[in-house]
């Protein structure tokens, strides 16, 4: 039997609307700006200048284009198979499925990041709504956060539902 699991990430709108207007200024410099800069009189060192300095912009472009996107649509899909776990991550450029095996799963288990350790100490999360909670699957050797920033309620939800479909206790 197949569950399907949907989670949708809690959209910080300040970030949306201030990465939008990025990337409408990043849109006009390559579509405007750029190509106003480099024009030469020749035409194939025009094509050639443009290349090149258009490349720093598309990459800000890009990389902007990927916050933005997974933090305005971002959603967290879990394939909860008899036998694996397979996580997608839908809206989020340059990421692939990644699956997980029953029999290499420890445990799977519900953490609070308020205060979370680290290599170098600790860091302090705040949020008003409680979502400071992730689940967690672990392994032989690492611990693996396949949902993050979700509230308490949500959190030991998935949980149940993948011990549910894996007959675990």
């Amino acid at each position: 039997m197949l569950e399907i699991i949907k989670i949708k990430n809690r959209t910080n709108w300040l970030i949306t609307f201030i990465i939008g207007l990025a990337l409408i200024v990043c849109l006009f410099i390559i579509l405007i700006i750029v190509p106003l800069i480099s024009a030469e009189e020749s035409y194939f060192l025009s094509i050639f200048s443009y290349i090149i300095k258009v490349i720093p912009f598309a990459g800000f472009f890009t990389l902007l284009l990927y916050f933005w996107l997974w933090n305005t649509f971002g959603k967290t899909i879990l394939n909860i198979k008899s036998d694996s776990i397979i996580i997608t991550y839908k809206n989020k450029l340059f990421t692939k499925p990644k699956t997980f095996d029953k029999q290499e799963i420890k445990k799977i288990e519900t953490i609070d990041l308020r205060m979370e350790s680290y290599k170098f100490g600790v860091r302090y999360h705040f949020s008003w709504t409680g979502a400071t909670y992730s689940v967690v699957l672990a392994d032989r050797n690492r611990e693996t956060r396949i949902v993050d920033w979700i509230t308490e309620k949500e959190a030991n939800e998935i949980v149940d539902k993948i011990k549910k479909e894996w007959c675990w206790n």
